[in-house]
């Protein structure tokens, strides 16, 4: 299957009014440009805006590519679940689980989503991450928010969802808990 097939499974949390692209193609583009090294809603703006033409003849766009406004609406709207395991869905065809490689599991805060920042009740949202270290890629990943749940339980999902037996991972002390 195709990555905008399995995009297409993801809900498009827009309006009718004033859409400009089919949500795959959206997100298509944005993933694009997040492989391509751009980490911010500005970045990927600019990323898009270069490669228009491309977008263009594959996508057959007919309007101008999202701006970082339009990116950062969406991404807050999306149901960030379905897109993560369509992705991964997507990328475990390509980029099989090999044996033998450690794989290191952790989370970090993405920038900008603190609230409550003046007490000690501070929220935030977190992307939890498996890296397969010695190929240098994400193999799966899944977002959290610390003021509703705990990372443990986000990893020990992550770990099944792999569905890998006898392999090394990395985990913060966090991790290191018995079972009551």
């Amino acid at each position: 299957m195709t990555l905008l097939e399995m995009l297409s499974d993801v809900e498009d949390p827009r309006s009718g009014q004033g859409l400009r692209h089919p949500l795959p193609d959206f997100l298509l583009m944005v993933i694009m440009a997040m492989m391509s090294g751009c980490n911010s809603k500005r970045e990927i703006d600019r990323f898009l805006k270069r490669h228009h033409k491309e977008f263009q003849q594959s996508l057959r766009l007919l309007h101008k590519t999202p701006s970082h406004v339009t990116i950062g609406t969406v991404f807050q709207r999306i149901d960030f679940e379905k897109f993560a395991s369509s992705f991964n869905q997507w990328a475990l065809q390509y980029v099989p689980m090999s044996t033998g490689n450690t794989k290191a599991i952790d989370g970090k805060a993405i920038a900008g989503t603190t609230s409550h920042c003046h007490n000690s009740y501070q929220n935030f949202v977190s992307l939890v991450s498996v890296f397969a270290s010695q190929r240098g890629i994400v193999l799966s990943c899944n977002k959290i928010e610390n003021g509703k749940e705990s990372e443990i339980p986000a990893v020990q999902q992550l770990i099944r969802a792999l569905d890998v037996k006898g392999e090394i991972f990395t985990l913060d002390a966090l991790h290191c808990q018995k079972k009551q």
